[in-house]
């Protein structure tokens, strides 16, 4: 149990004293606040709210405003922190860097199988500076998506469907990107023909987005409250190879300062490892699991516009969980180029620079 909580050790404490050197109080809340986190700090504080938006709010006049376009779970952890006397902003970095432990704990205990190995620690460093990694230690819900997400994964490969199910629903009220573990426990649970664990599995996996259209229709009266928030931002369907080449443009035609870009980086290594575990996969016909949730994770964000592409790209963490699989010197690339990476993208957060 003690590598894992190493590991997080090193890595929490490297966030903290990269803020420091980047010119920002790593004790003070607000340095892990940024553009959504406002939303989820109030929820925690009073609940949702719905309202129509002013005439002249550019995005959708007269349409709907508020906090009810963000998912409850995070929320909820830190409101309940926050009524025990503990500072909203506060309760939430804890729970994140909590959660961040925690899942590279769940990850060594179940798909690592306290393996003490160098290929094993090298995944767990992965793991530990995964692409997106500030937004696990920021006041957003990607590390407690990141911990149900392994948590489902793994028992639905060990065939506990209800426990599944239950960690499922978890993931599924953490974070909208959340809801791909509904559909893909259901495919991969029909194609081996289990009907009644497909039913069980992501059928308590849904019952997420039941608690949160029942609990926005007691706060606020809409039922599809979130949805209408969400309006605004025309979520569109797009291309997911053209958004793609978008994000590693910078890579392919830029000049040579564009070449600096963390957020390209970031996004070929994302690519380059779900590309990887998928081949894998494919080759050895094993893993279908992960390897089904890791394209699905991948794409949804991709395939809609006006999408934070550089955090969802957080909630690929649990790949990680396959690295050990891969051949040795790749899982060493993919862990040494995670670190530079992650400490570039968090001088980006902490400027502002993306959201």
């Amino acid at each position: 149990m003690l590598r894992p909580l190493l590991v997080w050790a090193v890595a929490a404490a490297g966030v903290l004293a990269l803020a420091a050197a980047f010119g920002y109080s790593p004790f003070e809340g607000k340095t892990w606040s940024r553009y959504d986190s406002t939303h989820y700090e109030t929820i925690a504080r009073g609940g949702y709210d719905l309202h129509r938006c002013p005439l002249d709010y550019k995005p959708d006049p007269g349409g709907w405003c508020g906090n009810a376009g963000w998912f409850p779970a995070y929320p909820w952890l830190v409101g309940a922190l926050h009524r025990l006397g503990v500072p909203v902003l506060g309760a939430a970095v804890a729970l994140s860097f909590a959660f961040a432990g925690a899942t590279l704990t769940l990850l060594w205990t179940t798909f690592f199988r306290r393996r003490r190995d160098l290929i094993v620690l090298a995944a767990l460093v992965y793991a530990a500076w995964a692409p997106g990694q500030i937004y696990h230690y920021s006041i957003f819900p990607l590390s407690l998506l990141a911990f149900f997400t392994v948590a489902h994964l793994w028992l639905l490969q060990r065939r506990r469907y209800i426990a599944a199910g239950l960690a499922g629903a978890g993931a599924v009220l953490a974070y909208p990107l959340g809801v791909v573990v509904v559909p893909v426990a259901a495919i991969w649970l029909l194609w081996q023909r289990r009907v009644r664990a497909a039913l069980v599995s992501a059928g308590l996996a849904a019952l997420g987005l039941v608690v949160l259209a029942v609990d926005q229709q007691v706060e606020t009266g809409h039922w599809n409250a979130y949805l209408l928030v969400q309006r605004k931002y025309h979520h569109h369907l797009q291309n997911p190879v053209a958004a793609t080449y978008d994000q590693l443009r910078p890579l392919v035609e830029g000049s040579p300062f564009d070449l600096l870009d963390a957020r390209a980086w970031q996004t070929l290594l994302v690519t380059s490892v779900v590309l990887a575990v998928t081949i894998h996969a494919l080759r050895r016909r094993t893993d279908g699991l992960i390897a089904l949730w890791a394209l699905a994770t991948w794409l949804v964000p991709l395939s809609q516009a006006a999408v934070e592409i550089p955090r969802s790209q957080a909630a690929l963490l649990p790949l990680a969980a396959l690295l050990p699989r891969l051949p040795r010197p790749l899982v060493f690339v993919f862990a040494a180029l995670a670190v530079p990476i992650a400490v570039a993208m968090e001088k980006l957060f902490l400027d502002g620079r993306i959201v």
